[in-house]
């Protein structure tokens, strides 16, 4: 299946399928790190205004790949959740959902965007590197966090008057 038969539509952070990408992005995750450095984000906090989750899809439905915006002010979100079933990397579905999360985000109306990953990510490190985020110290829960490695990326805005 090539990239392009992989569609990238709104999720419900509620639903069933979400779940299964989280707590599978989670089994990774807790593999890497301790427990107290896997943070997470409550579904109604990608529920609220300004926020969204995409999931992707392949041709049978099933989601294979999501990511997520969270704000954090008025002028500024975070990436959340980024994630890509083993099975469908190394397709460009992590480039194409954080693609349509910066456009979201623009048409938001935020004017930066900024994620937390791992030291131990080095290809999730090279996939925001390539989009222009730019390392920052940690900030928020994250701040104390020794595997935690931030990033900041300046948007222009969407926002329509």
């Amino acid at each position: 299946m090539t990239a392009d038969e992989i569609r990238i539509e709104p999720g419900d952070p509620a639903d069933a399928e979400y779940v299964r990408l989280h707590e599978a992005l989670d089994r990774e995750l807790g593999e890497l790190y301790p427990a107290d450095s896997i943070y997470s984000v409550e579904p109604d906090k990608l529920d609220a205004p300004g926020c969204c989750l995409l999931l992707a899809r392949n041709a049978a439905g099933e989601p294979v790949a999501c990511g997520a915006l969270r704000r954090l002010g008025p002028e500024q979100a975070e990436i959340k959740r980024m994630y890509v079933v083993p099975e469908y990397r190394r397709r460009a579905l992590g480039r194409r959902i954080l693609e349509e999360l910066e456009a979201r985000a623009a048409a938001f109306g935020y004017r930066s965007l900024r994620l937390e990953t791992g030291e131990r990510q080095p290809a999730a490190i090279g996939l925001y590197r390539s989009f222009g985020y730019v390392q920052i110290p940690c900030y928020n829960e994250y701040a104390y966090d020794p595997h935690s490695v931030c990033f900041e990326k300046k948007l222009e805005s969407q926002r329509r008057s």
